[in-house]
């Protein structure tokens, strides 16, 4: 988690984050933009030179702050560590309903393939859901829907149209549900609480090169500390363009 949580939906997740109050606060710090990080856009290198990601295991591994790296942004994030759910393949499905959303598009070529042909209560799912309403004025037939998508017409069905879909599919057969070992989550800690961690995003202004580095966690005792260490780095920055 990268930002304060402002929904239902992000103190669920805080709860199955299991994170300290003090972490949860920190996140207020945090610049109105974090989606970017260490094995993210183009932050995929592993080596050890620049443009690769970089982690860091203490706040004892902080790099020293100079010409040759200097810390241009950062974010705090809740970490919980996870692993795939093996047994419904990190979809959350129990296992009726993962056979239907596998058929959607049918990978494996079994013949039962039907993202272009689902049905009237399919498409009144999707309606009620605010879908399809970009490409219809009013609500169309599922033999509509089915030519729209065989067409390709616009971009065609979404991951979120697919997933109303294979709900709706699923209760109509009466075997919707998730599954019963990560509880439709797709995954399971693997950790007992969370940690605080701070990406940080380093440039080399000699190479004209940057880099991700992930100090991986943060305790409470140290946090005064990584907070300096930050002000020290915001204050090269003003320094930088201070005869302006």
């Amino acid at each position: 988690m990268r930002y304060y949580p402002s929904d239902s939906y992000d103190f669920k997740y805080l709860k199955k984050l299991n994170a300290e109050e003090w972490m949860i606060n920190v996140l207020k710090k945090n610049p109105s933009y974090c989606s970017w990080g260490n094995h993210e856009d183009y932050m995929w290198n592993n080596d050890n030179g620049w443009t690769s990601s970089q982690f860091l295991d203490s706040v004892d591994e902080l790099w020293e702050l100079n010409e040759l790296n200097e810390l241009i942004n950062f974010y705090f994030q809740i970490h919980r560590k996870s692993e795939q759910c093996e047994l419904c393949e990190q979809s959350g499905y129990n296992q009726k309903t993962l056979e239907i959303s596998k058929a959607w598009y049918d990978f494996e070529g079994k013949g039962v393939r039907w993202c272009h042909n689902i049905t009237h209560d399919e498409v009144d799912a999707l309606w009620s859901e605010g879908r399809l309403q970009s490409e219809f004025d009013t609500k169309p037939s599922a033999s509509e829907v089915n030519e729209w998508s065989k067409n390709r017409k616009g971009i065609g069905h979404d991951c979120l149209n697919r997933m109303i879909c294979v709900k709706q599919r699923a209760k109509r057969l009466g075997v919707y549900g998730l599954c019963e070992k990560c509880n439709g989550d797709g995954s399971i800690y693997i950790e007992p609480k969370a940690r605080l961690q701070l990406q940080m995003w380093f440039i080399h202004p000699r190479k004209g090169a940057a880099r991700g580095v992930l100090l991986e966690e943060i305790k409470e005792n140290e946090l005064n500390r990584v907070l300096d260490y930050l002000k020290e780095a915001r204050q090269r920055n003003w320094d930088r363009f201070s005869k302006l």
